[in-house]
């Protein structure tokens, strides 16, 4: 009975051992990647190479492999990932900062792959010469926007009372024209010029019969971004949005017919662009509409495939109005496929006065967003880039009493946005 015991403890074992499988080996992963490499049979480096490096098998051509292995199968934060490490051994392999730079450049770090080139061999300065222009892009953008319900509320105001009124907006449209300029290699100035009429009703219930009179603005917007490469892909942002205007004086008792308004927005942003999550923390002031606001906030994008093919997105927004404050949302998701970009979003949350993009995009009108969803359809061709974006929102504004003071009662409606807009490539 013993015997028989200790034989199948023994066949235990060596069975256990044949089911081992054999440790890799620096000789048969480097020969094993060379030949695979010169077949360009690229997936199978990144298997063998990623399973390599989880066994603790490691070693520079390693590197360079499988950083060009994921660069021809498109996977540029994956790619930049490993041809930083191969670099970083060896500054003055040429192969690897050719394939360095383009990574940079593919995977849309622009800004990266211009510091980069000083770094690079003469050979291949001469060969890629880079080159600032004075203007590198212009851009063109038109939005409109309306209000779906307006009809109905011109003809309908059941909450409405005689010393109270409401201004019900109907549409406004935005035109912009941008320009961006590389100033140096680690240095951009990007601004906008943006032209802003709308159209709205002031609305009052006389005896029972409301009284629709015609209400316009035209607004004005200056905006420019500075963004400055720190260098170990971190970036800083400064933004400035003036806005001034003016708008009809509904008030009888004084005697303008316009009243101006001059409204600015300063702010910033400090974003770090790692191999698969890009982060930012933004702040920002402005004294919108005769208030004064701060906020401050957390936005991510994440590259799951080590690429900008499939990228989730999100922020959350801290902001606060005086004595009052309120969190704002946003969780979408892009796709790349091609030459062609699809991307699906969602903010909730008070936009009152609300800053988003770096200070591009400011939501200061009357009435208040509390949520906005939508999606843009984006072509990239050689020299130009064509977009269209449709998005919804759910408005609240308030009514007004006879002093042209704001009360707690509300009316809600919802708009509709529709932008196109193309960028040519210089």
């Amino acid at each position: 009975m013993e015997k028989h015991f200790v034989c199948i403890v023994l066949l235990w074992f060596v069975a256990a051992a044949s089911a081992q499988k054999t440790p890799l080996s620096i000789k048969d992963v480097d020969s094993t990647t060379y030949a695979l490499f010169l077949k360009q049979d690229w997936k199978p480096i990144i298997t063998l190479g990623k399973q390599s490096i989880a066994e603790g098998v490691d070693f520079y051509y390693l590197k360079v492999r499988i950083g060009i292995a994921y660069f021809k199968e498109n996977k540029m934060f994956s790619a930049i990932q490993f041809l930083e490490e191969a670099y970083a051994l060896d500054p003055k392999n040429v192969v690897v900062q050719d394939y360095l730079y383009w990574a940079y450049r593919y995977s849309g770090l622009e800004m990266e792959s211009r510091l980069f080139y000083s770094k690079m061999s003469k050979a291949l300065k001469d060969e890629i010469k880079l080159d600032l222009p004075v203007v590198s892009s212009i851009s063109f953008n038109v939005l409109a926007a309306n209000n779906l319900d307006y009809d109905t509320q011109l003809k309908s105001n059941a909450n409405g009372q005689t010393d109270h009124f409401r201004i019900i907006p109907e549409k406004y449209e935005m035109y912009s024209l941008g320009m961006s300029h590389p100033i140096s290699k680690g240095l951009n100035l990007f601004h906008q010029f943006t032209l802003v009429p709308a159209n709205s009703v002031k609305q009052t219930n006389i005896g029972s019969v409301l009284q629709n009179e015609t209400y316009k603005v035209m607004e004005y917007r200056y905006y420019g971004d500075v963004t400055i490469a720190l260098g170990n892909r971190w970036y800083l942002d400064t933004y400035l949005n003036a806005i001034f205007g003016d708008y009809d004086n509904l008030n009888t008792v004084t005697s303008d017919s316009k009243i101006k308004y001059n409204n600015m927005v300063f702010g910033g942003a400090i974003t770090k662009a790692s191999y698969l999550i890009k982060s930012s923390i933004n702040m920002s002031v402005s004294n919108l509409n005769g208030f004064n606001q701060f906020q401050m906030g957390y936005a991510m994008s994440v590259y799951p495939l080590g690429s900008t093919s499939v990228v989730p997105f999100g922020s959350i927004q801290y902001k606060s109005q005086d004595s009052e404050s309120n969190m704002v949302f946003t969780a979408g998701l892009a796709v790349t496929l091609n030459k062609i970009a699809l991307t699906g979003f969602g903010t909730v949350g008070n936009m009152n006065n609300f800053i988003a993009n770096n200070g591009a995009i400011v939501y200061n009108q009357p009435a208040t967003a509390l949520n906005e969803f939508g999606g843009s359809f984006k072509y990239f061709g050689k020299h130009l880039v064509l977009k269209v974006s449709y998005s919804f929102m759910n408005m609240e504004s308030n009514y007004y009493d006879g002093n042209f003071e704001i009360i707690s009662k509300t009316f809600e409606f919802n708009q509709q946005n529709i932008t196109a807009a193309i960028t040519w490539v210089l």
